[in-house]
């Protein structure tokens, strides 16, 4: 009887295990079946997000494959990763692999070429650019290019590429070339009027050192000829011949240089050299309309970068203004002061007369074309100067005193320097 009751109550145990053990099962089938929905919903979901993914790299490529412009992709290297149509064409390639997958310095004028490492590495350092070079196309075509360069970033912010768009500027670069060409030729015709004025002035300077050499030539002929001197005291007048030839070739030198035809040539330059230079061959003509030159220079001025005889040009068309416009008034204290100073960019002269000033009315107009106050001016005179002056990336202004005298302004960069926003602003045009 005890083993009957025994063998029960293994049954009920057996039974009850069993029934948990299938319990279990049905729990786990139904999370086994949840976990598999579940699974399911994020490979629908993944495949939604891979699918848009997708759509918008279509509409992307569309859209860059559609520019009108080239765009690129580029390695650190200079490797062209990608490239558009319009980026085909831009560098004459038949098909992509003409350019995709080698060098872009390829396609760059040889000159250019460490001008545009730089600016690679600049974007590659996390840098936007952008920078302007000559290119050579794959079939041997020269162009201007300007390209707008940003880095690109992976998902850990690391650099992996740059994204240039390009465009061509060959046609902007020609019209501006033409447009200097035509100043340059503009500034030339003023300096010949300019020394057409200034004949009369020269020639009687000239005619000073000229009549020195004549008469330390012919006093050492003469006391030569009578015998009375030794050989060692023609020394002294002989010297003094030479230093008045070097004077008179020196005048006409700088003449010659002023009137010539050439091309702009920028380079840093001294603006006190070239202001010391100017009133070698304007302070006889100040003096003769019973005016004073001073000088005011700073000595701790940096090197700007200038074209020094248009610089000259500019200097001296302001200060034979203010001379002239000091003798028509009959001012009685006639005084030009040549001024310079520096700049955080640059440096800015200035010259200031005694005179009459400029009336309010029309201090807006002194800059344009054919505007005058002479009688017989022909008003080219500061138009040609404010084009100098904004060809180098400088500025140009005229003020007039409260109590009379007219004071203009020009201001040149430093080398490698541009002007900042703060005196851009300042700078104000007429």
């Amino acid at each position: 009887m005890f083993a009957g009751g025994s063998m029960a109550y293994l049954v009920v145990v057996l039974g009850v295990a069993l029934a948990v053990s299938l319990g279990a099962v049905a729990v786990l089938n139904g999370r086994l079946r949840g976990a598999q929905n579940d699974l399911r919903d994020k490979e629908l979901e993944h495949q939604v997000v891979m699918d848009r993914l997708k759509e918008n790299e279509y509409r992307l490529r569309a859209i860059i494959e559609s520019e009108p412009e080239c765009v690129k992709l580029q390695a650190a290297d200079g490797t062209v990763l990608e490239i558009n149509p319009a980026g085909l064409r831009l560098v004459d390639a038949d098909v992509p692999q003409d350019i995709v997958g080698r060098k872009i310095y390829t396609v760059v004028a040889p000159e250019y070429i460490d001008f545009y490492r730089e600016n690679m590495r600049r974007v590659f350092s996390g840098e936007s650019a952008i920078y302007v070079f000559k290119a050579l196309t794959l079939k041997g075509k020269t162009a201007w290019m300007e390209t707008h360069a940003v880095p690109l970033r992976d998902a850990r912010g690391t650099i992996y590429a740059l994204l240039g768009i390009t465009r061509d500027i060959t046609e902007r670069k020609q019209s501006e070339e033409q447009t200097r060409r035509h100043a340059t030729e503009l500034a030339r015709v003023a300096r010949l009027s300019t020394m057409g004025e200034m004949a009369t002035g020269i020639a009687h300077e000239l005619n000073q050192p000229l009549s020195a050499i004549a008469n330390f030539a012919r006093g050492c002929i003469r006391r030569v000829r009578v015998g009375d001197m030794k050989p060692e005291e023609l020394v002294a007048p002989l010297q003094e011949v030479c230093q008045q030839a070097e004077r008179a070739g020196d005048m006409l030198r700088h003449v010659r240089n002023f009137v010539r035809k050439s091309e702009v040539a920028m380079k840093p330059s001294d603006i006190n050299q070239l202001v010391r230079s100017v009133v070698k061959f304007t302070e006889l003509e100040v003096r003769q309309q019973d005016a004073r030159l001073n000088l005011d220079l700073d000595a701790n001025l940096p090197r700007v970068q200038a074209d020094g005889i248009m610089i000259e040009q500019v200097i001296g068309n302001m200060v034979r203004n203010a001379a002239e416009a000091m003798v028509e008034a009959d001012s009685a204290d006639r005084e030009v002061t040549i001024r310079t100073r520096p700049l955080h960019s640059g440096v800015e002269v200035e010259i200031r007369d005694t005179g009459p000033g400029i009336d309010g009315s029309v201090i807006d107009q002194v800059f344009d074309q054919f505007f005058t106050t002479k009688q017989e001016g022909v008003g080219m005179g500061l138009s040609i100067s404010r084009s100098i002056i904004e060809s180098h990336g400088g500025c140009v202004r005229a003020e007039s005193g409260r109590n009379g005298g007219a004071t203009f302004r020009f201001t040149l960069q430093a080398s490698e320097q541009k002007e900042t926003k703060r005196e851009q602003a300042d700078c104000i045009r007429h």
